[in-house]
């Protein structure tokens, strides 16, 4: 995980840094807030985890915003630090290479989301059908009904068009979907 120090707002007195991987290291914004209340001339620190945000009211005159800066730094070990507009080969290169390598969270969170109910298919006709074949089957028999229905080959349809988008999905983001768990679900009554 690339771990960032952004600088989302200052002006005199007021620094808003951005740390969005402080949710996935919740032990280390007791200490930072501790580190950051006891620089002389700070007044308040405010720290949310969840979303990153660190907060920093200061005396301007008592204390530079850099100081506050490099103090996140030394408590944290993060040396990146951007500003808005800034942009970082190093930032750009690592989020680049934790999408290839665990797949975008949403394509995580949708995979999940069709294990489920692969699951769910799978439960439901005991083994005999899965999503993939159902999905499948569906769209063939769709197919064969316009064909059927108005005597001529049209364009592809929308449900033609989804399955290549889903099958594309599937390839292009293999790894997500081995990444991917499902979600716990109870059985349904017997």
């Amino acid at each position: 995980m690339l771990c960032v120090i952004y600088v989302a707002h200052e002006s005199p007195g007021r620094l808003r840094l951005r740390l969005p991987w402080l949710r996935e290291a919740p032990d280390t914004v007791d200490a930072l807030a501790d580190r950051l209340a006891a620089l002389e001339g700070m007044e308040e620190v405010r720290i949310r985890p969840w979303t990153g945000s660190v907060l920093c009211l200061y005396d301007p005159t008592a204390l530079r915003k850099e100081a506050i800066v490099e103090a996140t730094k030394a408590q944290t070990g993060v040396e990146l630090v951007l500003r808005p507009g800034e942009r970082s080969r190093e930032e750009e290169e690592a989020l680049a290479r934790a999408a290839l390598e665990n797949g975008s969270a949403v394509a995580v969170a949708l995979s999940s989301a069709v294990m489920g109910m692969n699951h769910d298919v799978l439960r439901a006709t005991a083994g005999r059908l899965d999503l993939g074949t159902l999905a499948a089957a569906a769209f063939a028999v769709a197919g064969a009904a316009e064909v059927v229905a108005t005597g001529k080959l049209p364009l592809p349809p929308w449900f033609n068009l989804g399955w290549w988008a889903f099958r594309t999905f599937t390839t292009m983001e293999a790894t997500a979907i081995a990444k991917a768990s499902a979600p716990e679900r109870e059985a349904a009554p017997a």
